[in-house]
């Protein structure tokens, strides 16, 4: 490079080639709206999760009579650990409902976001006490979060408040 080159370059502000790009990108528009969750109501999700446990139970004690033999527990154990990731954060009951899982956000949750969020009903299946303390301190929280709601980052909304995501 010339010495005038590197003079006229110094003159015009010393561009390392850092500036430049950030500049032609372009610039994020800030969200429309927040997603603000309505919360779903406590006796949708507990009539949900009835119509879950039942078909958990159908899987579980039915399943040597439907020919599943030993492995209609490990089915039931499957589907109680990724079942609101089936239908789009929807699981059998809530889809009765009319009732979704969703991120914090809005975005509909995956079934690996659903195992964290159902992680603890292995605690559950040992205890089942622990249904109804985690139903108490779910009802007790201002946003109806469970603690497995609080480990996923989810929330569970009624279907109609779910932003449509393009």
């Amino acid at each position: 490079m010339t010495e005038d080159a590197r003079t006229g370059q110094a003159e015009a502000g010393s561009w390392d080639g850092v500036d430049r790009r950030k500049s032609q990108e372009p610039e994020i528009p800030p969200a429309a709206s927040p997603f603000v969750p309505v919360p779903a109501d406590w006796q949708s999700r507990g009539v949900a999760f009835l119509i879950d446990l039942l078909l958990y139970c159908l899987l579980h004690f039915g399943g040597p009579a439907l020919g599943f033999g030993i492995l209609g527990g490990f089915l039931a154990v499957l589907y109680i650990t990724f079942r609101d990731g089936l239908f789009g954060g929807q699981s059998l009951g809530k889809k009765v409902l009319g009732i979704r899982v969703v991120h914090l956000d809005g975005r509909p949750i995956s079934f690996v976001d659903s195992s964290f969020r159902n992680v603890l009903f292995i605690i559950y299946m040992l205890i089942p006490l622990a249904i109804a303390v985690e139903a108490v301190a779910a009802y007790r929280n201002p946003e109806r979060r469970r603690l497995g709601d609080r480990i996923g980052k989810t929330c569970v909304v009624q279907k109609s408040g779910v932003p449509v995501l393009a």
